[in-house]
């Protein structure tokens, strides 16, 4: 995958706003988790996307937040 699709560059926490590493799996600052993850098969990504359905396997997402 390239960095542009996984979205590696910097963004803000969903839950504190501070700017992050798109690298990391945890807010350094409130320790968040900046992943989402499939109920039904554990694709994960990242929270910005906020799909509704997974793009794997089509199982309904709980969004974060």
């Amino acid at each position: 995958m390239t960095e542009q699709a996984q979205n590696l560059g910097p963004f803000r926490c969903p839950k504190c706003g501070t700017v992050t590493s798109g690298d990391l799996k945890f807010c350094s600052e409130c320790g968040e988790a900046l992943d989402i993850e499939c109920p039904e098969c554990g694709v994960t990504w990242r929270y910005m996307y906020s799909y509704i359905f997974c793009p794997s396997c089509g199982a309904k997402v709980k969004k974060k937040g």
